[in-house]
């Protein structure tokens, strides 16, 4: 069953020769067969054929998707038919939206496209903002900025109709959310039936003046306005020359609408100065000579000005000398010929007269040209200024700067310790993350203990789950100490650290390296897999396929991954440093050893109760378990059990990782029995497997697959039938010195093979291919 539709897509083409190929591949690249973009959203095109056959379109359509190798998805591409017989585009338009089910929809013309990329950037941005409309930025197909709406410097959330000169975007582009359009009486017909241009006035108005939330993706990939053929007269359908009376009919209704009227007078005088210079006297100024007026259209501009002002008095106040002169020249001229001369005059106007206005004083005015210019030079030096601010690529003889980020205690942490230690070779490393600096590092980020990730529950039952990301302590104190940009690449330590990386904007990218399956984390527990897994989901959806690059601990881990959420992820085992050790003499007698975690999901008792029943029954071993203290009632549980085997099991502290081989070598066998309790058990191989091999130890398993298969492969060891005591005590009570010694010796001859000298060289080449940008990958803020 597929995903509810996130984003539709409404395109309108009323002209085969229009390139809606083009604009439907865009909507849809980067989906995968599900329609849904990496950032998690399904996305939905709706082509609405106007005067047009749904066969024909669709034929060039999916020829088009075919072409571009993306076939599969035709899927999602439905061809409605509208026969109206107006001419307008409001009839397709309407139409497609009408029939709209997604949360946001987005309109786009025949010969427009978006951008790759920018629709999930849209979509993210919108959810985490909530926008009921988030303009896109606008350029043309050759690259030049549509500078509209030219909001205050370094404005682009919560825009204000006056501030930030709204009313100057009339087209409705980027991302509307379909409820505030239901909300605002809009539906089923939001953009206005029957105009052949500027149907779309009215409603970028109504939303700009509602009070809902209004955002500006300023920095995210733009909507490409298509410019056709400059050579070819009506190229492009919304620069075919029209009546005035058609060109401006849109205006000219706002002054009829009541909602119009009943705005604050601010907001008529920023809509009535707008209408006034772009449009209005944007007309008169195209038509220079009589020839270029038809009967009665003189008339007709004239009093349309007049109501204009009438609407707002104040309104000429804002304009330049040249354009007051034009306005002035439009109420009082008695024929075409008045009117045409008035447009030449305005076209010879000085710079002067083109900048400043009448009285000095409204030089300040919000809508007044040199304000607005001021204004834009401002907004053009800030972005030359983050501009500045971009990361730096590596110069020749630079090293690369890699950011290993983990919420965890980096220096007892045996997987981050072994990404630092092959790292620093080739690059400069910094990490961050809890506890003192690991050794090898050009810098240290210490998160404070008490900055723990601990989640919001109620956001969590709200499903607020970016904001509940956010509040985390560790996450908001990463973020308020270390600057984006600051990194070539970041290698993100697990699932709940993806984000906050991908938002520290490093220049190449994000390498994820997840060291379990995440959405089934805890799923012995019910109330976390209700609660708890549908977050980690998401994060999954929405963040990892924006990764360069993704590796896990296991194959079956990262089948998982890839089968789930559609993305390409590795495999770098944890495996260990070699250790130039020889194995010794099998003693007596045999001492068997554990280490790791003491976590009750791991039913370390059973271990405990095998090894007593064995020793019960004649075998000669002990065994020595050395845990951290995750869970300290369980660890005092176990410390009590081994109080009463006689001395045959010996709980012991931890010891520093840079010890622990060395302390496990003075033993004979390693034993790792994990019970399935949960996906990540069973599939687990964990590094304690690897520390066994490097101390050449002989192994003893459970029946995981993961383990089963290394343990044969090498001929490490035994695996046990089953992971219950009854299992392991048939294993240990058979186990001889001389088969254990053979075990070792195997252990011994797979131990470079065994060891990280290769395996963890797969987590630099990727890094390096990141910071050389070879690496595919898709960047997007969080």
């Amino acid at each position: 069953m597929l995903p509810s539709v996130d984003i539709d897509v409404v395109v309108a083409v009323h002209d085969l020769d229009r390139p809606v190929g083009r604009t439907v591949l865009s909507a849809l690249r980067g989906a995968d067969l599900r329609g849904v973009l990496p950032s998690g959203h399904r996305v939905r095109v709706t082509v609405v054929c106007h005067e047009l056959a749904s066969a024909a379109v669709r034929e060039r359509v999916e020829r088009g998707l075919e072409d571009a190798g993306e076939a599969d998805l035709c899927a999602h591409v439905r061809y409605l038919e509208v026969h109206d017989g107006t001419g307008s585009p409001s009839g397709p338009f309407n139409t497609g939206l009408a029939a709209a089910t997604g949360r946001y929809v987005s309109i786009v013309g025949s010969d427009d496209r978006f951008a790759d990329g920018a629709l999930a950037a849209w979509g993210t941005l919108a959810d985490e903002l909530g926008s009921a409309w988030l303009v896109a930025r606008l350029e043309t197909d050759r690259g030049e900025l549509v500078p509209t709406p030219r909001t205050r410097p370094g404005r682009t959330r919560e825009l204000d109709l006056v501030r930030d000169r709204l009313a100057y975007r009339t087209a409705p582009l980027g991302l509307l959310r379909r409820s505030v359009l239901e909300d605002l009486g809009l539906l089923p017909e939001p953009l206005t039936p029957g105009l052949r241009t500027g149907e779309d006035v009215a409603l970028s108005l109504r939303l700009a003046t509602s009070g809902e939330r209004i955002d500006y993706g300023l920095d995210l990939p733009p909507y490409l306005v298509g410019t056709g053929d400059p050579s070819t007269p009506g190229s492009r359908t919304t620069t075919t020359p029209r009546p005035v009376a058609d060109e401006l009919a849109a205006h000219a209704r706002l002054l009829d609408e009541r909602w119009v009227l009943a705005l604050p007078e601010r907001a008529r005088r920023a809509i009535a100065v707008k209408t006034l210079r772009i449009h209005v006297l944007g007309a008169v100024r195209r038509r220079p000579s009589p020839v270029d007026w038809g009967p009665g259209e003189a008339r007709w501009v004239q009093e349309l000005t007049r109501d204009l002002v009438t609407m707002a008095p104040d309104a000429l106040r804002a304009l330049h000398r040249a354009d007051q002169q034009l306005v002035e020249a439009v109420l009082t001229a008695r024929d075409t010929d008045a009117l045409a001369a008035a447009s030449a005059r305005r076209a010879s106007s000085s710079r002067w007269d083109i900048l400043l206005t009448s009285d000095p004083r409204a030089n300040l005015d919000p809508e007044a040209t040199l304000r607005a210019h001021a204004e834009a030079a401002t907004a053009t030096a800030l972005a030359r200024l983050r501009a500045g601010r971009a990361p730096r690529a590596p110069q020749p003889g630079e090293r690369p700067r890699v950011l290993v980020l983990s919420f965890s205690p980096i220096a007892s942490d045996a997987r981050v310790l072994r990404q630092v230690r092959h790292l620093s070779r080739e690059f400069d490393v910094v990490t961050c993350g809890f506890g003192p600096a690991p050794a090898g590092v050009t810098a240290h980020l210490r998160v404070p203990d008490a900055a723990q990730n601990r989640l919001d529950g109620r956001l969590i039952t709200a499903h607020g789950y970016r904001t509940a990301y956010r509040a985390q302590a560790g996450v908001r104190w990463v973020r308020r100490h270390l600057t984006p940009d600051g990194a070539d690449v970041i290698l993100a330590n697990d699932l709940d650290a993806v984000p906050l990386a991908l938002s520290l904007r490093p220049r190449g990218g994000v390498h994820a390296d997840l060291h379990e399956y995440f959405p089934r984390l805890h799923e012995e527990h019910a109330a976390w897999m209700r609660r708890i897994a549908p977050y980690q989901e998401w994060l999954c959806r929405r963040f990892l396929p924006r990764c360069a690059a993704v590796t896990t601990v296991s194959g079956r881990i990262a089948e998982e991954y890839a089968e789930q959420f559609g993305v390409e992820v590795g495999v770098v085992t944890n495996t260990s440093p070699y250790a130039d050790l020889a194995p010794l003499p099998v003693g007596s007698p045999m001492r068997l050893v554990h280490s790791g975690a003491c976590l009750r999901n791991r039913d370390l008792h059973v271990l405990v109760d095998a090894v007593d029943a064995a020793v019960a029954e004649g075998a000669d071993l002990t065994l020595d378990l050395y845990l951290t203290p995750n869970d300290p009632a369980y660890l005092q549980q176990l410390r009590e059990q081994a109080s009463r085997t006689g001395g045959a099991v010996t709980v012991h502290d931890p010891v520093p990782y840079a010890d622990l081989v060395t302390t496990l070598h003075a033993h004979d066998v390693g034993v790792h029995v994990l019970p399935p309790l949960s996906f990540n058990n069973a599939n687990a191989l964990p590094n304690k497997v690897f520390d066994y091999v490097q101390a050449r130890l002989a192994l003893v398993v459970g029946p995981s697959p993961e383990m089963a298969a290394l343990v044969h492969r090498h001929g490490l060891g035994v695996v046990a039938d089953g992971f219950d005591a009854a299992s392991l005590t048939a294993v240990l009570r058979h186990l001889d010195v001389e088969q254990v010694a053979t075990f070792k010796a195997a252990a011994h001859a797979a131990a470079h093979v065994l060891s990280d000298a290769e395996e963890s060289r797969r987590w630099v080449t990727s890094v390096r291919a990141i910071a050389d940008g070879t690496a595919d990958l898709v960047e997007e803020p969080l």
